[in-house]
């Protein structure tokens, strides 16, 4: 009788250690499965976050050209952080974006002044895509000009306010006139150089670019824009008229 007591006792610490041990490996497993969705939680929120930085610029009511500049901007700063590659705070940069701009054919119908001329066209192709390997588009298209315009005497601020009389409506020679007479306000002799008719015209469609109302073109892929496991690689816009 003594020996199944001491049985039983035996085999009820051994019952209330293995519930202890259960119990503890449920807890390590509880709290091994939290810390996993907590990790998940937060690397879809770090995710989310990156996504909002650019998705900020597909607002239904459109943006400007400006908008669409530090879009491109900000694109062209990531994919110079994507040629390192690996993968930081869930963004893998391994992941390269670009952005497609389309309708400039339309732009330069109603801002490219010399329609014979394809110098005069500040964009040469209906659409440009800027981004993944094509870097430095932006700095090519938009940019040349004006820091050329920069490097001559005028300067950009100066060249803003003579560039914003310019008429595509005026004939070469009325608009020469207005320029230089704008000029002698500044308390500048232009003789049609530095900068160039042809600087002044292209400056003034930048300032037209920057103006003009761009939507997204939903026409495109996924609604314009596309996605690459969940994080964005691709943004369509198209000039709107």
């Amino acid at each position: 009788m003594e020996n199944a007591s001491k049985a039983l006792l035996m085999a009820g610490g051994i019952l209330i250690a293995l519930l202890v041990i259960g119990a503890l490996l449920l807890m390590v497993n509880q709290i091994g499965d939290y810390q996993r969705a907590q990790d998940s939680n937060k690397k879809n929120s770090q995710l989310v976050e990156f996504n909002l930085d650019f998705e900020r610029y597909a607002d239904d009511k459109g943006i400007k050209g400006a908008d669409i500049i530090s879009l491109i901007n900000k694109v062209n700063d990531y994919n110079t952080k994507a040629r390192k590659g690996g993968t930081a705070n869930s963004v893998n940069y391994d992941i390269k974006m670009s952005v497609t701009v389309s309708g400039l054919d339309k732009f330069n119908a109603k801002y490219a002044y010399d329609k014979a001329n394809d110098t005069d066209s500040l964009f040469k192709t209906a659409t440009y895509t800027f981004g993944a390997n094509n870097n430095n588009a932006i700095k090519q298209v938009l940019e040349t000009f004006k820091n050329s315009a920069s490097a001559e005497q005028v300067g950009i601020e100066k060249l803003k306010i003579v560039s914003s009389v310019y008429d595509s409506g005026l004939s070469r020679a009325q608009n020469v006139e207005n320029i230089k007479e704008k000029f002698l306000e500044l308390s500048i002799a232009w003789d049609e150089r530095n900068p160039s008719l042809d600087t002044i015209k292209k400056y003034r469609q930048y300032s037209e670019f920057k103006s003009s109302k761009f939507k997204v073109d939903k026409s495109q892929e996924s609604n314009g824009i596309v996605y690459n496991n969940g994080q964005i690689q691709k943004m369509y816009f198209e000039f709107d008229e």
